[in-house]
């Protein structure tokens, strides 16, 4: 990748952090314009609920640290190279899938941190990303996110809705996590009634998204995160990330089990693009 097309991601990711911080600072600014309707209809006005959402994540990221240790139950999958392997394990008749690997530049920890969290962010390295969307947001750290991809099978589009969270645990170390629930989105083809078979705290989160009409009208397949993680922590010479996928594809029932496994690990395996889209020539 040439240095022109990292600097245009460099100026990007600086803009959105700082085009967020303009939007959430006016959010709370009672003399900030009231004209941005976008944004204000962003924030959730239910306390109740976005306390709920808190609480649940506070749980997530437990259960994402019990998850991000090696243990006995994980097996090896692929060993991508002497820096990226791919571990799964089953959890609850669930698979679940951790990638550790390593960038080389710890300079670049607040661009790789930015991109993850950004909704649009698998722009720059997946190439079934269609757009990405945050239908409601608690607080700059606390949103629920959209994401849409293209099916690898037909020429649909699937989507899902989580709860999304961002947690800075020191100046050196940040976690992203995801989880869905059986969120009210007015899905108009979808009737599963999901429970999420990793996060149990989540199951009775049911917060209503004022979903596009292309979702409400059935147009769109429909999948749910069941867990998703990201411990993204800097040392003296390098990031080390751990990422960590559970999610439930809701195939048809004609799409082989193998191909389901091997779109989920492909999705996992298209994150070690992050080891070159900042790397230096």
């Amino acid at each position: 990748m040439n240095k022109g097309y990292i600097k245009v991601i460099l100026a990007l990711l600086s803009v959105t952090g700082y085009m967020q911080n303009i939007v959430f600072a006016s959010e709370h600014d009672p003399s900030a314009n009231s004209s941005n309707e976008t944004s204000t209809q962003l924030l959730s006005a239910n306390p109740e609920e976005a306390k709920q959402a808190e609480a649940i994540m506070a749980n997530v990221l437990n259960i994402a640290k019990k998850h991000a240790k090696h243990t006995k139950d994980y097996s090896v999958y692929s060993e991508i190279d002497e820096e990226a392997i791919l571990h799964l394990k089953y959890v609850n008749n669930t698979e679940v899938g951790k990638l550790e690997f390593t960038i080389h530049d710890p300079n670049i920890y607040d661009n790789v941190v930015n991109l993850i969290w950004d909704p649009n962010g698998a722009t720059y390295f997946d190439e079934t990303f269609i757009e990405g969307s945050t239908p409601q947001v608690y607080n700059e750290n606390l949103v629920i996110i959209q994401q849409r991809y293209q099916s690898a099978i037909g020429s649909w589009q699937r989507y899902y809705h989580a709860l999304a969270g961002k947690f800075e645990l020191s100046s050196n170390e940040t976690a992203i996590l995801m989880a869905s629930s059986d969120m009210n989105d007015h899905d108009g083809y979808c009737t599963k009634q999901y429970v999420n078979p990793i996060v149990d705290s989540i199951n009775s989160f049911h917060p209503d998204i004022n979903s596009q009409e292309d979702i409400r009208n059935g147009k769109l397949s429909k999948m749910f995160v069941n867990l998703m993680v990201f411990f993204i922590k800097k040392e003296a010479d390098s990031i080390k990330i751990t990422h960590i996928s559970s999610v439930d594809a809701n195939a048809p029932w004609f799409v082989p089990g193998v191909m389901v496994r091997k779109a989920k690990v492909t999705k996992m395996l298209n994150f070690l693009k992050l080891r070159d889209i900042f790397k230096n020539e």
